[in-house]
């Protein structure tokens, strides 16, 4: 059985960007997700004081991975790449797993608005039969 590996084209969609973006985004959820526990102890803990400050990390913690994730998905798509770039982007601002995660959702955001479709190769015709 033979397997067609390709053919030397370029990829199909930006694989670095999606996967600086996806590490980010699960960086984002998992450090979301302590925030979250700590926002809903702090809102439980003070009897309802501090419930703008935990409501904050809720909210950062939810949003941040939200937007990585639905960046990363749309960059599997070659028409929604620039989409999904700028949603990471956006995401790097609210995520709420600090300096690390930052840096791979802006980077994996910005690799991705400057990704460009790659363009067919020209297909060589046959010579026309003798005459």
């Amino acid at each position: 059985m033979v397997y067609n590996v390709g053919d030397g084209m370029a990829e199909e969609y930006p694989s670095t960007a999606y996967v600086l973006t996806l590490v980010g985004a699960i960086l984002s959820l998992i450090i979301g997700l302590i925030y979250i526990f700590v926002g809903s102890l702090i809102i439980v803990g003070t009897a309802g004081r501090g419930a703008p400050f935990g409501l904050v990390c809720i909210i950062l913690g939810i949003l941040g991975a939200i937007l990585g994730l639905a960046g990363a998905s749309m960059m599997k798509d070659p028409e929604k790449v620039h989409t999904g770039g700028i949603l990471a982007i956006i995401a790097a601002f609210f995520s709420a797993g600090g300096v690390i995660t930052f840096i791979l959702l802006l980077i994996g955001g910005i690799m991705a608005l400057t990704w460009k479709k790659p363009e067919e190769k020209a297909k060589i015709l046959p010579p026309p039969p003798p005459a």
